[in-house]
C-alpha cells in the first residue's frame, strides 16, 4: 500500500507549538511511517512491557504525557521517541500533526506523523517496551477487523480492533490508525460487529481456531 506523502505533507496541520486548551491529560505520540522492502509503507509500533501499570502489553505508538520540561507537544513526542526506541530524533522527519484524539479515560492525544529513515536497529528501553512491531499498512486490509459497543456506555461509545499476528491492536492507537487510513489511504472496510466477551478492557477477545 503506497501513500501519497506529498498530499499528506500539504494537508497536515503545521501548528506544532500550539498547546490545547483542555482539562484532559495532555499527551502526544509519534506516528512513524517507514518503507517496506516491497516499496510499500508501514507503521512502527511498540508492544508495551507487561509489568507497566498503565496499559501493560498493549500495542501503541511511541509517546506519553507531556512533562513540565517539554516546551511543547512535539518536544514531548520526540523525547518519548528517543526514550522508548533508543534512537535519535534525527532519524525521523516530522511532517505535521494529525487530528487530536480525546479518549474515554481522560487523555488528549496529539499525533505527529513522521517519516523514519534509520536502519531499524532500535536499542529500545526494555523497561517500557516488550518489542518493536513493523506493521505493513497493506496487512490491515486482510487482518480480522471488529467493532463492539462498550458495555454500560451509550450507543456512540464503540471500540475497534485489528487482530494482528503480533497481538490485538485496539484502543487509542487503533482509533488513530483508522482515522489516518480513512483519510489518506481510502480505507473503507466495514468491521465485523460483535458483542463484548470480556467484562474489563479490552472487552473483547477475538475467536481462535
Amino acid at each position: 500500500m503506497n501513500l501519497d506523502l506529498g498530499r499528506i505533507r500539504s494537508e497536515l496541520n503545521q501548528g506544532w507549538n500550539e498547546l490545547p486548551n483542555t482539562t484532559e491529560i495532555v499527551s502526544s505520540v509519534v506516528v512513524p511511517i517507514f518503507h517496506t522492502q516491497e516499496g510499500e509503507h508501514g507503521f512502527i509500533l511498540t508492544q508495551r512491557s507487561q509489568h507497566l501499570k498503565s496499559h501493560p502489553g498493549q500495542i501503541s505508538f511511541p509517546g506519553g504525557v507531556k512533562d513540565p520540561e517539554d516546551s511543547d507537544l512535539l518536544s514531548c513526542a520526540l523525547r518519548e521517541w528517543e526514550e522508548e526506541m533508543g534512537v535519535s530524533r534525527t532519524q525521523i522527519e516530522i511532517i505535521g500533526k494529525h487530528e487530536h484524539l480525546l479518549t474515554r479515560t481522560g487523555f488528549h492525544i496529539t499525533p505527529f506523523l513522521g517519516i523514519y529513515s534509520g536502519d531499524f536497529q532500535f536499542s529500545y528501553n526494555r523497561d517500557e517496551v516488550e518489542k518493536v512491531i513493523l506493521l505493513p499498512i497493506k496487512s490491515l486490509w486482510n487482518a480480522p477487523f471488529y467493532q463492539i459497543q462498550i458495555p454500560n456506555r451509550g450507543p456512540e461509545n464503540t471500540a475497534y480492533y485489528f487482530d494482528l499476528d503480533e497481538g490485538l491492536l485496539w484502543g487509542a492507537t487503533c482509533e488513530l490508525i483508522l482515522r489516518f487510513l480513512r483519510h489518506y489511504a481510502s480505507f473503507q472496510r466495514e468491521p465485523n460487529l460483535v458483542k463484548p466477551n470480556l467484562n474489563t478492557p479490552p472487552f473483547f477477545r477475538p475467536p481462535r481456531n
